[in-house]
C-alpha cells in the first residue's frame, strides 16, 4: 500500500463528514433547476430566453473552469491539508453569492449582466468546494469498497440537501397564506429561501472540512507539484487521453443527459401527458426520496457482487425499461384513467423504480473515477485526483446542458404552444410528446450503457495495481519531486 494513503477502514464519522460536503451541490442543483426560472421570469419579469441562456452559459463557463480548479487543488500544499483550504476559503463567498441570487428585486431585477455574473460566481464557487472535496475519495482510501461507501454518502447528502431545500420551499418559504395567491409568484418568500440555503451551504461545507481535518492533515505529505501553465495543461491533456477515463466520461455524458432530460421534462410530462393535479404532484418528492434511500442501501452490495461497471450498466438497462413501460402502456391504450389517483400511484411507482436504477448507475459511474487515479499512477508515476474528478464533473455539466437543450427540442417537435392548459391540449399532441420523450430516453440510455461497457478497470485489476504500487513504494513521481 502506498504511503500516501492511511491504511484501514474509514470510520463512519469520516464518511458522514465527507458526504456533508455535497450538500452545497444539492442545494445549488435544486435551486437552479426548480425555482430559478420561475423566479426570474414570472416574478422579476426577465425574458425566459435570456434566463435559459444565462443558465446554459454559466454551466458551460463553469465546466471549462473545472479542470483548472482540479489541477490547482492537486498542487495545493498547506499545513491544514491538501484539499481543505479550498473548502475553508470558498464557503463564505459561496454562501453570500447564493443569498444574493434570491434577494429582493431591487438588487437583481435590472441587470442581466449582473445576474449572469452572479450565477457564474455561484457555480464556480460550488465547484471550488465540490472538486477538492470529491477528490479526497481517492486520497482517503484506496479500498475498492470503501470508495463506494464514500460516494454513497456523498450522493445521499447531496440529494438530501436538495430535497430539504425543495420541500421547505414548497411547504414553507413559498407557500402563500392567501388561497387566492400563488406563493411561487410572491417575491418575499424567495429571500428567505435564499438565506436558508446560504446557511445550509455555509454550515455543511465548513462542517465537512472540520470533520475531515485531522484525517486529512495526518495523510503523509507529498513533495510540491509544479503550478505553472505548461505543466497544468500537460496534466489535463494527459488525463483526457487515458482510455479508461475516455470510456467513463463518454458513457457518463449520456447517463447525465438521460437524467437531466428526465428531470427537466418532469413538469411537462406530469401536466400534459399524465394530467396530474397539484395535489398529486406533491407526492413526487416522496418517490424521489424513496429512490435515493433505496439506492444508498443497494449500491454497496451490488458493487461487491457485480463490480462498479457492470452494476452501472445493469442499472441503466433496468431503469430504462421500467421508465419506458408506462409511456408505452399509455400510448397503446393499456393504461388506467389519466389523472385519477390510481393512475398517479401506478405512475409514481414506475418512476420511483426507474429513478432508483438511474441513481445506482450514477453513483457507480462516479465511484469509477477513483480507480483511474491508480491506473494513471502506475503508468505515469503521478497522482492527479483533482484533474480526473474535475474532468468528470465537467462532462456532467455538458450532459446537463444537453439535457436542457433536448427538452426544448422535444417540446418544440411536439408543437406545444404557449400558455396551453392541459385540458385544451389535443390528444395527439400528448401522445407524440410521450413517444418522443420515451424514445429519446431509450436511445440515450443505450449509448450510455454501450460506452460504459468499454471501461476496463475491475476489482481484480485495481487490486493488482495496488500490489504493484506497494512493491515500488507508490507515487513514484511524487518521490522524485516535480517534473520538468
Amino acid at each position: 500500500m502506498s504511503a500516501n494513503i492511511l491504511p484501514g477502514a474509514l470510520p463512519t464519522r469520516i464518511k458522514v463528514a465527507h458526504g456533508a460536503g455535497a450538500v452545497a451541490l444539492g442545494i445549488k442543483e435544486a435551486g437552479l433547476t426548480t425555482f430559478f426560472m420561475i423566479y426570474y421570469n414570472q416574478v422579476l419579469g426577465f425574458d425566459p430566453r435570456i434566463v435559459s441562456l444565462i443558465l446554459i452559459g454559466a454551466m458551460l463557463v463553469d465546466a471549462m473552469v473545472d479542470p483548472l480548479i482540479g489541477r490547482l487543488s492537486d498542487a495545493t500544499r498547506t499545513r491544514i491539508g491538501r484539499r481543505l483550504p479550498w473548502l475553508y476559503g470558498a464557503a463564505v463567498p459561496m454562501a453570500i453569492a447564493w443569498a444574493l441570487l434570491w434577494m429582493s428585486p431591487d438588487i437583481a431585477a435590472h441587470s442581466t449582466l449582473g445576474l449572469a455574473f452572479n450565477v457564474i460566481a455561484v457555480r464556480i464557487l460550488v465547484s471550488a468546494c465540490e472538486i477538492p472535496s470529491i477528490s479526497l475519495v481517492a486520497e482517503l482510501t484506496r479500498d475498492y469498497d470503501e470508495r463506494t461507501a464514500l460516494m454513497r454518502y456523498r450522493f445521499l447528502f447531496g440529494w438530501l440537501g436538495g430535497l430539504v431545500a425543495t420541500a421547505l420551499a414548497y411547504g414553507y418559504f413559498l407557500k402563500s397564506d392567501d388561497p387566492a395567491q400563488n406563493g411561487l409568484l410572491d417575491p418575499s418568500g424567495y429571500s428567505a429561501f435564499g438565506l436558508f440555503g446560504a446557511a445550509m451551504i455555509l454550515v455543511s461545507t465548513l462542517g465537512s472540512a472540520l470533520g475531515q481535518h485531522r484525517r486529512v492533515v495526518a495523510l503523509p505529505p507529498r513533495p510540491p507539484v509544479q503550478r505553472h501553465g505548461i505543466a497544468m495543461l500537460a496534466d489535463i491533456l494527459l488525463a483526457f487521453r487515458n482510455p479508461a477515463f475516455l470510456a467513463l466520461t463518454s458513457g457518463a455524458l449520456f447517463l447525465v443527459t438521460s437524467y437531466a432530460t428526465s428531470i427537466a421534462a418532469t413538469n411537462y410530462m406530469m401536466l400534459y401527458v399524465w394530467r396530474l393535479t397539484d395535489d398529486q404532484l406533491a407526492w413526487y418528492p416522496a418517490g424521489l426520496a424513496l429512490a435515493v434511500f433505496a439506492a444508498f442501501l443497494a449500491v454497496g452490495p451490488a458493487h461487491r457482487r457485480l463490480g462498479k461497471r457492470d452494476t452501472a450498466v445493469a442499472a441503466i438497462a433496468f431503469g430504462t425499461v421500467v421508465g419506458f413501460l408506462p409511456y408505452a402502456a399509455r400510448n397503446l391504450g393499456w393504461w388506467i384513467e389519466l389523472g385519477s389517483w390510481p393512475s398517479m400511484a401506478l405512475l409514481l411507482s414506475f418512476m420511483t423504480v426507474s429513478l432508483f436504477g438511474m441513481i445506482v448507475a450514477t453513483i457507480s459511474a462516479s465511484s469509477m473515477v477513483a480507480e483511474i487515479v491508480e491506473a494513471h499512477e502506475v503508468e505515469h508515476g503521478t497522482r492527479i485526483e483533482g484533474v480526473f474528478f474535475s474532468g468528470y464533473l465537467m462532462t456532467q455539466k455538458f450532459g446537463q446542458a444537453l439535457g436542457i437543450f433536448l427538452v426544448g427540442q422535444i417540446i418544440a417537435l411536439s408543437g406545444l404552444g404557449e400558455r396551453v392548459r392541459p385540458e385544451d391540449l389535443a390528444p395527439g399532441t400528448a401522445t407524440g410528446m410521450a413517444w418522443t420523450f420515451a424514445g429519446a430516453m431509450v436511445l440515450i440510455s443505450i449509448m450510455s450503457a454501450l460506452l460504459l461497457r468499454r471501461y476496463p478497470i475491475d476489482r481484480a485489476s485495481h487490486e493488482a495495481r495496488l500490489a504493484a504500487l506497494a512493491s515500488t513504494g507508490g507515487a513514484a513521481a511524487d518521490s522524485q519531486g516535480p517534473r520538468p
